[in-house]
């Protein structure tokens, strides 16, 4: 090996070993969460409820498994449809106050 080569190597070797120890310290950052941890605690009779719930799922053949999914997807869509029918009038009936609000002001002032 020439002098240029193992120059080269040396080089190679150093920066290796600098990226393996930035994503090592990378990845120690990215375990700890930004987000604090929140421990929920049901009330005895609230966890009985999610076990027995949780059981009798699993009870289910895959096909009931799947028909509940989709149920409850359809549930989900369905209540988020809802709730965005609601802001949508909420939101129509402000701009239509706003509108006649404006005309009222301006048919007021003109008729002083």
């Amino acid at each position: 090996m020439s002098f240029s080569e193992r120059d080269l190597k040396s080089k190679l070797d150093e920066m290796e070993a600098e990226i393996n120890q930035n994503t090592a310290a990378d990845s120690q950052n990215e375990t700890q969460s930004v987000f604090p941890k929140l421990e929920i605690n049901p009330s005895p009779q609230v966890q009985g409820w999610i076990d027995t719930t949780k059981a009798w799922f699993n009870s289910l053949p895959k096909f009931g498994k799947a028909a509940i999914a989709l149920g409850g997807v359809w549930l989900s869509f369905s209540i988020l449809g809802a709730v965005l029918h609601i802001v949508s009038s909420v939101l129509s009936l402000a701009a239509i106050g706003l509108v006649l609000y404006v005309g009222y002001r301006l048919f007021n002032s003109n008729s002083d």
